[in-house]
């Protein structure tokens, strides 16, 4: 009896560290903001290229980002963070001059286009 009770909060303290899909990326994680971060002298203008930091950076989101929700989760916080002006220091306010730059990010990086940063896009639309 006593094993069983043992295996038992067990595998409830095993599955609260699990993480669940869809949950995993959240627009306040570091890694989400260090990749703005990363990428804004890129995205703001300031270079013509992205840096590897910045490719780097977001192909690690990009793998991060498995299930159809996870993806979702990912584009909403792109469009979070060009709707309020994150990253925008030293920029121009209008955060729609950095959206093709943000679109070109996976080619230049070499990954797939998943999502227009354009907040017109519907997240709910990915697969």
């Amino acid at each position: 009896m006593a094993r069983i009770l043992f295996l038992v909060v067990a595998l409830v303290a095993a599955s609260d560290l699990m993480v669940q899909p869809g949950q995993a990326l959240k627009c306040s994680d570091l890694e989400v903001q260090q990749t703005g971060t990363d990428c804004n002298p890129y995205t703001r203008g300031d270079e013509a290229e992205p840096s590897s930091k910045c490719c780097n950076a977001y192909k690690s989101l990009r793998l991060r980002a498995k299930t159809r929700e996870e993806r979702r989760q990912f584009c909403f916080c792109v469009h979070e963070a060009t709707s309020q002006n994150r990253f925008l220091r030293g920029s121009a306010t209008n955060p729609a001059t950095r959206i093709p730059r943000i679109d070109s990010l996976p080619e230049k990086c070499g990954f797939p286009f998943l999502f227009s940063a354009d907040p017109k896009f519907d997240c709910n639309k990915i697969n």
